[in-house]
């Protein structure tokens, strides 16, 4: 992949209007990578690797197993209408033999009558298309149940990524595998996959019927042509399939690069950063430009070898043909039967081979969704690597798939919107079961032990260790960069340790699925997201059994009711993204935390970038939903911090200092100097 050089955020340094450069669009890992020099043997690396053969088939196997019947139901269909294709040059050849008095009368035709004749074959055509027909159904239909299987989870792994997976994979590569790859397997599935099923079965049959008029005709043909085709799909196998993954790779560092720009468009407008953009895009759209062409070139070699094996196959039947008619070991109307078999087999074999291309662009990308799968916990056969981080490192999170399938599938069925909860799953799949039972009540609501979190050598957080009481609402303050937010998200259970433990209600939150999570702690980020839908839809997929009672006391809690009571279809409302402005979003954000309930709260500034006025809305809001539960907030603003039970003030990535406001304030420490200094700044401001 080609990790950024930059990100237009990144350029608070520039001056306003002025072009921002930024840094050359190469990196250690695409320096030698240019189009010019790029070779099957020189291919740019990927960030997760497709899954092997033994996972894929693994996957599949499970997901095709119900579908078994229909699976054999078909290949028997097929190998009839198959049987049915032969009629053709079998009559021809008895007609041949008929003609020139070697038979007077065939159990098929009988004595020849031009009527039966045009019967039979008319039957035989019918007959043959309507079982091609079904048998295509059927094992496209099985084949589509397996994909719809795959998608789902491939979307379901995309939406309950944690942070760390999903920035270490890139929001190209998951956009690209949950969608692309998708797109290209079910493309694959409904042309490529039955052609290829219809045409193996039509070779089986077809040689086998050649054997049946003399066994030399079979003897040539795989003699011959068999080695042939063997080598030039060994050939292409070798070529093949690290393009196809060097290609895909290279879509998702692209679509990448798209997102990043989409979503610092005002950043890249307000500094003219176009050019750095497009410099970003050089490498890999042509990469994946040189990609195609190389693909395409070892396909082409592909036909080629099928255009030789076809040639030489049919010189050596007409050798044979030659011989075996000198000798009276067949007659003319057998011999032209086995011709007319052979030039049948051009069809079946050229689709079987042409669609290995197809084949095998499905298979990488099945290889990608199956690896996606298994990082996002969603199959229970990933293995390893479905609990091993991007960069290699073992996820403690991995654990919670240990437990199998059906409680992974249970987990990304039952996730819940980032924003708002520790997961990140679609809209209305959110459980309906009833809260875990709630801890004793001497159980602190949070304890934190010996915590450490590391980004690369950078330490974020060091030896921190706390514990919060029930129903205290605890304020996290610092300077930028002093650790706040990695804890919070720490304690949230999206961001792992890499060494201490976090005990949430008793429970360890990266130990738990998504949706036992949720009832356990709920985050709610700065960032947040209204889908397009119903107000009411976009509450109720934290709780999809809450009443329009409970939905209204939550847009009470927060300041939306009256809002809400105005809208032209109340509930029923369609809202979306654009059409709300950031207060309404981050007040629906905090309904759908009321509606859900759960125990520990986590804020990460929730405030900080709303307006004065705003801000006291946001304020109040927070203090209903966190009223008589326990709340951990990130907090720029040290007012908002005074009106908190207790503050931890951390620095460097330690709590430097934990008391209650009137106490750190007269202490003189750390706190004491950062609210001078706010206060200084707001009177200089005045």
């Amino acid at each position: 992949m080609v990790p950024p050089s930059g990100r237009p955020s990144d350029v608070g340094s520039a001056a306003a209007g002025a072009p921002f450069e930024g840094p050359a669009s190469t990196s250690r890992d695409t320096a030698n990578l240019s189009p010019v020099n790029l070779s099957p043997t020189n291919l740019p690396p990927t960030s997760l690797p497709p899954a092997g053969g033994r996972q894929v088939l693994g996957a599949v196997g499970r997901r095709l197993r119900p579908q078994l019947p229909r699976v054999v139901g078909s290949l028997l269909v097929l190998l009839a209408s198959a049987g049915c294709g032969l009629v053709m040059p079998l009559v021809l050849g008895v007609v041949v033999d008929a003609v020139t008095g070697k038979v007077s009368h065939h159990p098929l035709i009988g004595d020849g009558d031009p009527w039966r004749v045009l019967a039979v074959l008319l039957v035989a055509l019918v007959l043959g298309s309507a079982l091609n027909g079904v048998g295509t159904a059927w094992s496209a239909g099985a084949a589509d149940r397996v994909v719809a299987s795959l998608r789902e989870d491939a979307v379901a792994a995309a939406l309950t990524l944690d942070q760390e997976r999903a920035e270490a994979l890139g929001s190209g590569e998951v956009v690209s595998r949950s969608s692309d790859d998708v797109a290209a397997v079910t493309s694959a599935v409904n042309t490529a996959l039955p052609s290829a099923i219809a045409a193996v079965t039509g070779v089986v049959v077809t040689v086998a019927g050649m054997a049946g008029i003399h066994w030399a005709f079979a003897l040539v043909l795989v003699v011959v042509t068999v080695p042939v085709y063997a080598w030039t799909v060994r050939r292409y196998l070798r070529q093949a399939p690290p393009l196809y993954r060097a290609e895909r790779a290279q879509r998702a560092a692209r679509a990448g690069v798209v997102l990043d720009a989409v979503r610092g468009g005002s950043v890249v407008r307000r500094f003219r950063a176009e050019g750095f953009v497009r410099r970003r895009l050089v490498v890999p759209s042509w990469l994946v430009s040189r990609l195609v062409v190389l693909t395409q070139i070892a396909t082409t070699r592909l036909f080629g070898g099928v255009n030789l094996a076809e040639f030489l196959g049919l010189a050596a039947l007409l050798g044979t043909t030659f011989v075996l008619l000198g000798t009276g070991a067949v007659t003319l109307g057998a011999a032209t039967t086995a011709v007319l078999f052979f030039l049948r087999l051009y069809d079946p074999i050229g689709t079987a081979l042409m669609m290995l291309d197809q084949l095998q662009s499905a298979y990488t990308s099945l290889g990608r969704i199956v690896a996606l799968v298994g990082v996002g916990g969603a199959d229970g056969a990933a293995g390893g690597s479905a609990r091993t981080s991007a960069d290699g490192n073992d996820d403690a999170r991995g654990r919670a798939a240990a437990s199998g399938p059906r409680r992974a599938a249970r987990s990304a069925e039952a996730a819940r919107p980032d924003e708002v909860l520790a997961s990140s799953a679609p809209a209305g799949v959110v459980s309906a079961d009833p809260a875990p039972a709630d801890a004793p009540s001497d159980v602190p609501a949070v304890v934190v032990r010996e915590l450490d979190v590391h980004y690369g050598p950078r330490r974020a957080v060091a030896g921190v260790s706390f514990e919060v009481a029930r129903g205290t609402n605890v304020a996290l303050v610092g300077a930028s960069g002093a650790g706040k937010s990695t804890m919070a998200a720490v304690v949230a259970g999206v961001r792992t340790p890499t060494r201490g433990s976090v005990r949430v209600a008793g429970q360890d939150p990266h130990a738990l699925p998504p949706a036992e999570r949720a009832r356990v702690v709920a985050l709610v980020s700065q960032e947040n997201h209204v889908f397009a839908g119903t107000l009411r839809e976009n509450l109720t997929l934290a709780a999809p059994s809450a009443t329009d009672d409970a939905v209204w006391e939550a847009l009470s809690a927060v300041s939306l009711a009256e809002w809400a009571g105005q809208l032209s279809g109340g509930l029923d409302t369609r809202v979306s993204q654009e059409g709300l402005g950031d207060l309404r979003r981050q007040l629906l954000a905090l309904a759908r935390v009321a509606l859900l309930a759960p125990e520990v709260v986590v804020l990460d500034e929730p405030v900080s970038r709303a307006a004065r006025g705003e801000a006291e809305i946001l304020a109040r809001a927070v203090a209903a939903v966190c009223r008589e539960r326990t709340a951990i907030t990130v907090i720029h603003h040290l007012d908002q911090a005074a009106l908190c039970d207790r503050i931890l003030v951390m620095e460097r990535g330690a709590v430097v200092e934990d008391g209650a406001h009137e106490q750190l304030l007269h202490g003189g420490g750390r706190y004491a100097e950062l609210w001078a200094a706010s206060h200084a700044d707001e009177h200089r401001a005045g």
